[in-house]
């Protein structure tokens, strides 16, 4: 092992078993002038705009598929139409419904919980268009499932709505049996075709008792944007009160009941799908001519744009050792833009690999195999600036800047919102040219 790779990982040992705090070890040699001490941030940085083909929105493996899923088409002013639409499977509560020849029902209702937390920009008492259609396909289980991937669709929709955005709780009736219970969580509720409540009742009873069986009755439901809006809704459809409700009753008896059909069911698949169009958008003069990446660099979430980081001068520092290095990027303030486009709540770093595919870099695979929080140890959230400065992000990677000095690591880095596929936010930055606020590596590191 070269004696500064095994100097730089004992330095990375210490840090993370002595101290809880990344600013004490590393951020004071910023400013410090030892002799054995250098420091810089004047390394030359490069960015362009590069846009993403897909990322996956489903996985067979539970603990890698979504928890909650974003829904609307979303017109921004800067950066174009964003659309999210959602494929999603019910499955039976329990195999045996009970549905008899005197079975009644009294209306059939999908209900979609929110997930308040996701959402973005301007969504309270927007009117949102949600169409609903049945799946002409069933997607399979053990099947990952891209954002790019569509399925197909019967051509007419068995529920549609205009529904205003309350982030208030909202009631709605449901039974513990034959007992009348009230729920009261932040949801909308769509209607659906009483043609799919005859279709679920009629049924025959080996139909509930098998998986392929009900999925090649009922296939599942595709949630369609029916209006373009200011913001972009999240549904929480692993929550217990998702799914689809069909109300009935006995003719005989008369008694109300209920019969749940579930999203969060082992064997349902569900996935989103994601479209970008930046044409006519003002990003679109920075997809044509990537140079622009000097000036701004658009991040977005979704499958929205990334910033690819050149620092083609860093080898030039190979044989030293690195104690600190810190990216640091502001968050650009346009004229053009609106108001309630927040910035991106916390940032990462990709990094390729060997193969080309894109891996966080070594200093966040670091600490989330040690558990340790993100934000303290990497940054990457948005900080007020100082003295009038606009809003920065900072970003600690030592260990990728220490592999690309000794060769291991490609040059490269790329700027992505953490969790991507669940959130719709977006970050214009100032790029590495701006005379100010510009994109820079700050390096404290050793002469040995």
């Amino acid at each position: 092992m070269k004696l500064t790779s095994f100097v730089f990982t004992l330095a990375v040992i210490l840090y993370f078993s002595s101290c809880s705090d990344p600013t004490l070890v590393g951020a004071g040699l910023l400013e410090d002038d030892r002799a054995d001490v250098g420091f810089s941030d004047t390394l030359s940085i490069s960015a362009r705009p590069v846009t993403r083909d897909s990322i996956r929105t489903y996985s067979p493996f539970t603990s890698s598929q979504l928890p909650t899923y974003l829904f609307g088409s979303l017109n921004d002013p800067l950066f174009g139409r964003s659309t999210a639409s959602i494929y999603a499977q019910v499955y039976p509560e329990n195999n045996s419904p009970n549905f008899g020849e005197n079975t009644v029902v009294d209306s059939i209702v999908l209900v979609l919980p929110y997930d308040i937390e996701r959402f973005y920009a301007k969504t309270a008492g927007e009117v949102f268009g949600i169409d609903v259609y049945q799946l002409a396909e069933a997607p399979l289980e053990d099947n990952d499932y891209f954002s790019n991937q569509e399925l197909e669709v019967a051509p007419m929709p068995i529920g549609s709505a205009l529904v205003t955005v309350s982030v208030d709780s909202l009631e709605f009736t449901d039974y513990e049996g034959t007992d009348t219970v009230t729920v009261k969580i932040p949801h909308c509720r769509i209607p659906v075709d009483d043609a799919i409540a005859s279709l679920l009742v009629g049924l025959e009873s080996d139909v509930y008792e098998s998986d392929s069986l009900f999925f090649d009755a009922f296939e599942g439901i595709h949630l369609r944007p029916g209006t373009e809006n200011e913001g972009m809704l999240s549904f929480d459809l692993l929550s217990e009160h998702a799914g689809i409700y069909l109300y009935y009753r006995d003719s005989l008896a008369g008694k109300p009941k209920r019969f749940l059909y579930d999203f969060d069911i082992q064997p349902t698949v569900r996935f989103v799908n994601f479209q970008h169009n930046y044409e006519g958008a003002p990003v679109a003069a920075f997809l044509e001519e990537p140079k622009l990446g000097d000036s701004l660099v658009f991040i977005q979430g979704m499958t929205g744009l990334e910033a690819r980081l050149e620092i083609p001068n860093v080898t030039a520092l190979q044989g030293l050792v690195v104690n600190k290095a810190e990216l640091e990027v502001y968050v650009a303030s346009l004229e053009e833009d609106e108001p309630g486009f927040e910035p991106i709540q916390q940032l990462i770093l990709n990094a390729p690999d060997s193969y080309g595919e894109l891996f966080v870099v070594e200093d966040i695979a670091l600490i989330q195999a040690q558990r340790r929080n993100l934000q303290d140890f990497f940054g990457g959230t948005p900080q007020t600036g100082a003295n009038g400065a606009p809003t920065l992000y900072r970003m600690n990677i030592t260990a990728h800047i220490q592999g690309i000095i000794d060769g291991e690591r490609e040059n490269v880095l790329y700027i992505a919102p953490l969790e991507k596929a669940r959130t719709a936010a977006r970050t214009i930055l100032y790029g590495p040219g701006h005379p100010q606020y510009g994109i820079k590596l700050k390096l404290a590191f050793t002469k040995l």
